[in-house]
């Protein structure tokens, strides 16, 4: 990702593909559940609902609870972590083998909303 697309994203605002969350939280295995069960689609950690950056923890120990939280979802899901601008982005691919579901349930993404 280049600065670039990374502001034409912020300014786009979240979407259908896009989700924006200002820390990890309860919610983020909901979200990507709900991507998977959709059509795909990336979450922004470190940023808040107006699109603009504030920042996260990037280490490894922040990566790894990440990591552990996506655990949850059934059946197994590769999602793709990167590092940018001191957020995390992750990818998540449109599951193949649709529905997943996480502790909470089956979520599904409807617009901007899960």
């Amino acid at each position: 990702m280049t600065q670039t697309e990374l502001e034409i994203i912020l300014q786009e605002g979240e979407s259908y593909k896009v989700e924006f969350k200002e820390s990890m939280d309860k919610s983020l295995v909901e979200e990507v559940c709900a991507f998977a069960n959709a059509s795909g689609g990336r979450v922004f950690i470190g940023v808040d609902d107006n699109g603009k950056i504030i920042g996260t923890d990037i280490s490894n120990a922040a990566r790894s609870r990440i990591q552990d939280t996506l655990r949850q979802i059934q059946p197994d899901l590769t999602v793709k972590l990167d590092v940018f601008n001191n957020i995390i982005i992750l990818s998540v691919p449109e599951g193949k083998e649709k529905p997943y579901s996480c502790s909470k349930g089956f979520f599904l993404r409807v617009g901007p909303n899960s």
